[in-house]
């Protein structure tokens, strides 16, 4: 009995870590590319990846309320708890896992709304403006 109990435990440990990852460089660059992200804004989302979260999907900024890779914010986008909701119908423990698709797809919508409004969807991360808004092309470099 008292093995099931420690192999479970183990196991249960193993599911929590195995929830968050640190991608690679290139391997963000790829996952981007494969959710449907056009190759010439892909330096642009490294970019903001890097500098955001330095690629951890774990990534919690608690002054600001920023989750995940991209660092979506729960003011607006994701709910911090119960059910999902807000702009992109999804909770903000959604963006914390290795699980890329639900965080492109979001960020997709926030980049549109702020491309409505101030005409550069990018504008939606403080980043941009500071790091990531001119040739981003070495976050690329040697991954496609």
């Amino acid at each position: 009995m008292s093995t099931s109990v420690v192999f479970l435990a183990i196991l249960a440990i193993g599911f929590s870590v195995s929830e968050a990852k640190v991608f690679e460089r290139c391997e963000f660059a790829h996952q981007l590319l494969k959710y449907g992200v056009p190759k010439s804004q892909i330096p642009t989302w490294t970019c903001i990846a890097r500098h955001e979260s330095e690629f951890d999907t774990s990534k919690i900024n608690h002054d600001t309320g920023d989750h995940g890779i991209l660092q979506i914010s729960q003011i607006y986008w994701c709910t911090e708890s119960g059910g999902p909701g807000k702009a992109c119908k999804k909770t903000c423990a959604d963006f914390r896992n290795d699980y890329l698709g639900d965080d492109i797809e979001c960020a997709k919508t926030i980049y549109n709304e702020h491309q409505r409004l101030s005409g550069n969807g990018f504008n939606a991360w403080v980043v941009f403006k500071t790091h990531c808004s001119g040739d981003n092309s070495k976050f690329v470099e040697g991954c496609f």
